[in-house]
């Protein structure tokens, strides 16, 4: 198995010297109208492989390939990110660019949802001043907490391409751009071979598959996460934190119903989290 990085991965040259055939304008053309195909045929190519993953026309497989790649980093070290309070302000800025760019807060319009306890709070005050300080604090809750399940905290994204073979065996991994952070960069980069190791070989109809085996590219985004069970806090200092976010009415969370744990917001215990996004499939 093979990992490639763009460091490894520069080509050479050959020295030319007066003579060469390679330099005659029959030879130049040729290449350039090789070159030139293919381009264009790498551009079509790359279209259907995005085609495919945004269509969902692609083989469950990679959803378990998807899953598996996620089970073997599922707890990843804590890496340097900027603190608590630079996190807050950057997500304030990241909101305020796009903002500024598309009229939007997010990135894409999505889907209409239902409005937030603020939003309701904010379209019955009508700027009537006994209302803003409650409408103030259910916005900041909503906020924190979106912050708090990594919503809008910065994120360390590395791009990969996996090539398997046609028994679905892991041959090459390459890193086609990096997060920033060169230790989450290895981390994944170590995280993949042992993930793929024992993986079964993929069913003959698998979407992506073909006689040479499977050409993927992956998206592995890895994220501060500030949401702690209940069921882990301990009495005591716990306590008094948590009876603290009540009093300035910031004490948000959320309530899994697969599970049955709840979930509060936890500034003193960030962890990492992993998660793991198809963007290609040749």
């Amino acid at each position: 198995m093979i990992i490639t990085t763009p460091e490894s991965s520069r080509g050479g040259g050959r020295t030319l010297r007066p003579g060469d055939p390679s330099l005659s304008a029959e030879s130049r053309l040729a290449d350039e109208k090789a070159l030139v195909s293919e381009r264009v045929q790498g551009i079509v190519d790359e279209r259907r492989a995005r085609d495919r993953v945004d269509t969902g026309r692609v083989h469950p497989y990679f959803g378990q390939l998807r899953a598996q790649l996620e089970k073997q980093m599922d707890e990843p070290p804590l890496f340097d990110m900027p603190s608590f309070p630079k996190q807050m302000l950057y997500a304030y800025a990241d909101k305020a660019r796009q903002f500024g760019a598309t009229g939007s807060p997010g990135s894409m319009p999505g889907p209409r949802q239902p409005p937030k306890p603020g939003e309701l709070v904010a379209k019955r005050a009508r700027d009537e001043p006994g209302y803003n300080r409650l409408r103030g604090l259910s916005q900041a809750g909503e906020e924190l907490q979106d912050f708090a399940h990594g919503v809008s905290t910065m994120k360390l994204v590395v791009t990969l391409e996996l090539l398997q073979g046609p028994d679905g065996v892991l041959r090459e991994v390459k890193l086609i751009s990096r997060s920033g952070n060169r230790a989450y960069d290895d981390y994944v980069l170590q995280s993949v071979p042992p993930a793929l190791g024992k993986f079964p070989a993929p069913p003959p109809d698998a979407m992506g598959v073909h006689t040479d085996g499977i050409r993927s590219v992956w998206a592995v985004e890895g994220r501060v996460i500030y949401a702690r069970k209940v069921s882990d806090m301990k009495k005591g200092t716990d306590n008094v934190y948590l009876a603290a976010l009540a009093a300035v009415g910031l004490l948000a969370g959320n309530f899994d119903e697969t599970t049955g744990e709840v979930y509060v917001i936890d500034v003193r215990n960030p962890h990492f989290e992993c998660r793991s996004r198809l963007l290609r499939v040749y």
